[in-house]
């Protein structure tokens, strides 16, 4: 335990533990409530709501592509377990056998596809009747689970300062008796749960966090920051396009009279109610001295420039490159879109190392604690790198050639990069 949370958790000084905060202010808490032991400050910053989000990404052309790109870039590079005994093989190739109809490929995906758009992804761990197994995994709405709450919508927290558990909010329909482990002694009070909703202790929930910030329990994806700028941009673009429909063509205009020809009311009126006749497969007729002539209304450079500048803001918030983002490149020479590509590479390397050192953690060891299948298997996750295949076979041809390699020790990499059974 940290210094803080022992200052906070009441193991320095007095009964009445305290904390002086920047400022000056003094935070006191009682000791006797084991839920306040390891209180932390809620943060006050406005966060787009999950609803929202998914939104964005069902709405925003350029949101949804950049999370299926992404997430479709990692998935292709596959995985493995380092598995000799086969244990964790055999649980994983029975998923979805109970809870939902799933697979492991489906789980990573979602984990993944649910962190760029949420910054979160949460994964149940299904146990047998009586707790002594994980049997299976079922997904998690990140719309509907959340952190077990107090009133005040904080999140209680044990003396260690970890949440005591998680909330699920069930479908209208559904019944939710028998469905809710029991709230931990002490807290049963502090727990706000709904009639529709059910409470999960942290054993029975893996939560992978995409990026995080603070106290890092309300974690990023990619579209939150650019959330303001998606908005924007897709209002714009609905009154350019309300603008143009209700316009259609150019607007039509009349001159009546010239120098000649003093124009009256009646003349006015009358070419008037010509012209609301007028369609693109009808002729009318006037005096030469009346001039008829479309009004051109000029769109305003400030639009583009404007929409322009919002997907770069979206660009830049989700970490895609704007040619893998847009789908178009043809502006982009070769030699920036293999910079472009690398550095979108090292992105989405640093988002499989981290849900693999999750998943590892929070999963493969709570099977090896709670199963006793006596060890943990390494998780391996493929090259993101998106190399031409032929030029990969040179390079490995090559360094066999020098006796950098052996041909042995390429032999069944090229086999299953060619997709080549033994």
């Amino acid at each position: 335990m940290g210094f803080i949370s022992e200052t906070l958790g009441g193991r320095i000084g007095s009964s009445k533990p305290t904390t002086i905060l920047a400022g000056g202010e003094t935070i006191t808490m009682a000791s006797s409530d084991p839920a306040q032991k390891s209180a932390k400050v809620e943060s006050k910053i406005v966060r787009v709501s999950a609803e929202e989000l998914e939104q964005t990404y069902v709405s925003d052309p350029i949101a949804f592509n950049s999370v299926n790109k992404a997430t479709q870039m990692i998935m292709s590079a596959g995985w493995k377990f380092v598995d000799d005994k086969g244990e964790y093989e055999k649980l994983f190739s029975k998923i979805g056998r109970i809870g939902d109809d799933l697979t492991l490929a489906e789980i990573f995906d979602a984990c993944y596809r649910y962190g760029f758009v949420y910054g979160k992804a949460f994964v149940e761990l299904v146990y047998n009747s009586d707790d002594t197994k994980i049997v299976d995994f079922a997904l998690m709405d990140p719309k509907r689970t959340d952190y077990a709450r107090d009133a005040e919508k904080k999140i209680v927290r044990d003396k260690y300062g970890k949440p005591v558990g998680y909330v699920q909010t069930i479908p209208y329909g559904y019944d939710t008796k028998g469905k809710s482990d029991p709230i931990p002694l002490g807290f049963e009070n502090k727990v706000d749960l709904k009639d529709s909703a059910i409470f999960l202790l942290p054993k029975r929930v893996f939560l992978f966090k995409m990026y995080t910030i603070g106290d890092r329990d309300n974690p990023i994806g990619i579209l939150e920051p650019a959330y303001r700028s998606i908005v924007r941009k897709q209002n714009i673009e609905e009154a350019q396009a309300n603008s143009i429909y209700s316009r259609g063509t150019y607007p039509v205009i009349a001159y009546v009279g010239d120098q000649d020809h003093e124009s009256t009311a009646q003349d006015i009126q009358a070419t008037l109610d010509n012209l609301t006749k007028l369609k693109h497969d009808r002729y009318l007729a006037f005096q030469h001295w009346i001039k008829v002539e479309p009004l051109e209304v000029k769109q305003s450079d400030v639009v583009e420039s404007t929409i322009n500048a919002l997907i770069m803001n979206q660009i830049a918030a989700s970490g895609i490159p704007k040619p893998f983002a847009t789908g178009g490149g043809e502006e982009t020479n070769r030699a920036t879109l293999n910079n472009l590509q690398q550095l979108l590479e090292y992105t989405l390397i640093d988002v499989v190392n981290r849900f693999v050192s999750s998943f590892t953690k929070y999963v493969l060891n709570r099977i090896h604690e709670t199963n006793k299948l006596g060890y943990v298997p390494k998780l391996q996750w493929g090259d993101i790198k998106a190399e031409d295949p032929n030029e990969k076979i040179k390079r490995l041809t090559e360094s066999v050639k020098v006796g950098i390699l052996l041909p042995t020790e390429v032999h069944d990499y090229v086999l299953n990069m060619e997709g080549i059974e033994k």
